[in-house]
């Protein structure tokens, strides 16, 4: 591992926030108790009312690797991440987020940085996590060690076979790909609710994958946080699952024919909230959906989906009769 302060080792932290002064104190003061200390912190504020300037300004003040970016135009949430890449450094080797109401454990750096340098084609690490009350990103095998194939492991995640994508605070990227992603420098794709998952997947198609054994960093679950508000309530994976099979179904045959399956399950899940009236729901996944629903797929899922053609299903492979 290159010196605690080798230019080599360089690394670029973004930290957005919008009104995020509850919490704010504690995750930069998670970035500032970094063991690993050759780095740079961007707080990208967007057009905050409450304190949190202050908050930055006291951090920029005790330490000169923060770097407060004042904006007074207000962006929505993933415009606003977005923001991060415009301050990454020129010569910085990494790039994370650190969400303004997470926080990361003093030697997430380091340990993370052990991964990558030890792995030059290594592209994104991530761990274990601390979300909420639960500890995440389980499902690979220690004793496989480290180092996983990219591609391998984006199939993985596309069957959803194991999951280690975790929040945005979770992972540590390598610059190096970073412009390879589609839509660069919105690397954050603004259609996609969990778009941090989805820059996952990007960088596990254009790299390997490391991954350190340990609780590394905390996600905060809290009333106002922005994907606790809408993903339970309004089911967003089936929209996130929809878009990314599709991004990725060439990967490997078997994905054509699990995107069909999923696309079913969701007209669906939209048809059924269509007819039960539930407004914001029907609203929000209009504003998401980027290809409509034809009416064969609405017919589709209607035979094969309601009650009585499950219950069919039921007694038809208890008789071993396979049914799509």
């Amino acid at each position: 591992m290159p010196p605690k302060n080798s230019t080599e080792g360089f690394v670029s932290i973004g930290v957005p926030v919008y009104n995020g002064e509850e919490f704010l104190h504690d995750a930069l003061s998670s970035i500032m108790n970094q063991t690993y200390t050759n780095w740079e912190c961007n707080i990208v504020n967007n057009c905050s009312t409450d304190r949190s300037k202050e908050i930055a300004e006291e951090f920029v003040k005790k330490d000169k690797r923060f770097k407060l970016h004042q904006y007074e135009e207000y962006y929505p949430l993933v415009p606003n991440w977005n923001r991060l890449v415009n301050h990454i450094s020129s010569d910085a080797a990494y790039f994370k987020v650190v969400q303004a109401d997470d926080l990361i454990y003093p030697e997430y750096l380091e340990e993370m940085l052990k991964i990558m340098t030890q792995h030059p084609t290594v592209g994104m690490v991530s761990s274990y996590r601390i979300d909420g009350k639960k500890i995440m990103c389980d499902g690979l095998d220690i004793m496989e060690g480290n180092f996983y194939e990219g591609k391998d492991l984006l199939l993985k995640h596309l069957r959803e076979e194991v999951d280690i994508s975790g929040s945005i605070t979770t992972l540590l990227f390598r610059t190096k790909y970073l412009k390879q992603v589609p839509d660069y420098p919105n690397i954050f794709n603004e259609k996609d609710l969990h778009c941090d998952t989805l820059l996952a997947f990007h960088f596990m198609n254009l790299s390997d994958v490391g991954f350190v054994f340990k609780v590394l960093s905390y996600t905060r679950w809290h009333e106002n946080a922005y994907t606790s508000r809408f993903n339970v309530r309004f089911n967003t994976f089936y929209n996130s699952r929809e878009n990314r099979l599709f991004t990725f179904r060439h990967i490997h045959p078997s994905l054509k024919k699990e995107y069909r399956i999923h696309r079913k399950r969701y007209a669906y899940y939209y048809m059924i909230k269509k007819l039960s009236g539930a407004r914001s729901c029907i609203k929000w996944h209009r504003e998401y959906i980027t290809r409509k629903f034809t009416f064969g797929e609405y017919l589709s899922a209607f035979i094969t989906l309601n009650i009585i053609s499950r219950q069919f299903g039921k007694v038809f492979n208890k008789l071993g009769i396979q049914i799509n």
